[in-house]
């Protein structure tokens, strides 16, 4: 192979991988999504254990916690979130804090201390999509 056709090849990959589809943008997204959910019910359960009863109707607060693909409103533009569902207003309370209750910032210290295994996860599925674009790879 002649350094043209190397160069062409190699335009060729950059180009595939500079043109993701939203649906391989989700799957990015939602890997580090996913790390961040285990970290975060971790914390969760740590900082807020579940001691107290059954958790009501909606269950303990580190049971409420989910990701999923697409964004806040469920509109599917390649990113994913990560949060609390009915009891997202308790978490709140809790992190940030109330006339009565002293914060202790549980979600933004899990944010930060995930932020990277979310890092890798996300590249790590980076690689595995753009191995199978360019021929390898089984997924």
């Amino acid at each position: 192979m002649d350094m043209d056709e190397a160069l062409e090849q190699w335009l060729r990959q950059v180009s595939k991988a500079a043109q993701l589809s939203i649906s391989d943008q989700e799957k990015i997204t939602k890997a580090g999504a996913d790390v961040y959910a285990k970290k975060l019910t971790e914390t969760t359960k740590e900082k807020h254990p579940n001691t107290k009863g059954d958790g009501g109707k909606y269950g303990h607060l580190s049971e409420d916690i989910s990701s999923a693909a697409g964004d806040i409103d469920g509109d599917h533009n390649g990113s994913s979130t990560v949060g609390f569902g009915k009891k997202d207003y308790i978490a709140r309370f809790l992190n940030d804090g109330t006339k009565y209750i002293h914060a202790d910032h549980f979600v933004d210290n899990a944010r930060d201390d995930a932020k990277d295994a979310v890092f890798s996860a996300e590249a790590e599925k980076y690689q595995a999509i753009i191995a199978k674009s360019n021929g390898g790879g089984d997924e």
